[in-house]
């Protein structure tokens, strides 16, 4: 994941702007909202202390009411240091016939456009958790066609491994969902990690 911190007021995420580096991403915390861009509650691309400060702000108001009806606080607000590349995703959800089944493909417009998507069931070893990367049809877009830079699909498979085996020790775990990954030439981070038991 990349550096984040939950932060109760803007001196605290000036002091992690200053530490970390800019951009910086702001993102209201609502249980049980699990697409928070959907609704206008990450604030992207914060280059400087004056759109960080507009952007907390921003935040705090439409936090609002949120806080009135009970489901969230304007103080649950994390700041973190954005990352870019190809957005990817994985997931888990346990089906009652099969268990735990994992869920990858090519994120943002990919996956609302094209659907493209594969599934393995648990446990996944690391062949064939590269063998279900190697089957959507955007492969060649990990492998770097026209960049001629190939993503780091060793840090795709790890992160399908691990999320498999998690599924498979931690049996409370109904679902997952690490959406977006953003990969680049080095690394797979996950930018946006949800959990529900």
């Amino acid at each position: 994941m990349p550096p984040s911190k939950n932060i109760d007021n803007i001196q605290e995420g000036i002091g992690f702007a200053q530490k970390f580096g800019k951009p910086v991403v702001l993102k209201l915390l609502v249980p049980g909202n699990l697409h928070k861009i959907d609704k206008g509650l990450v604030k992207l691309n914060i280059q400087n202390e004056r759109e960080l400060k507009s952007a907390y702000k921003d935040l705090i108001r439409e936090g609002q009411p949120l806080l009135k009806s009970g489901k969230g606080c304007p103080s649950q607000i994390l700041i973190q240091r954005q990352v870019e590349g190809t957005e990817i995703f994985i997931g888990m959800k346990r089906d009652k016939s099969f268990g735990p089944v994992i869920s990858f493909g090519l994120g943002g417009i990919f996956l609302e456009v094209l659907g493209d998507v594969v599934f393995g069931l648990c446990p996944l070893s690391q062949k064939e958790a590269m063998a279900m990367v190697k089957k959507i049809k955007g492969y060649k877009i990990l492998q770097g066609y026209r960049t001629g830079k190939p993503l780091c699909i060793k840090g795709i498979v790890d992160i399908v491994t691990k999320v498999s085996r998690m599924a498979e020790k931690e049996t409370q775990i109904q679902e997952i969902d690490f959406n977006p990954i953003f990969v680049n030439e080095s690394s797979a981070i996950v930018a946006d990690p949800k959990i529900i038991c």
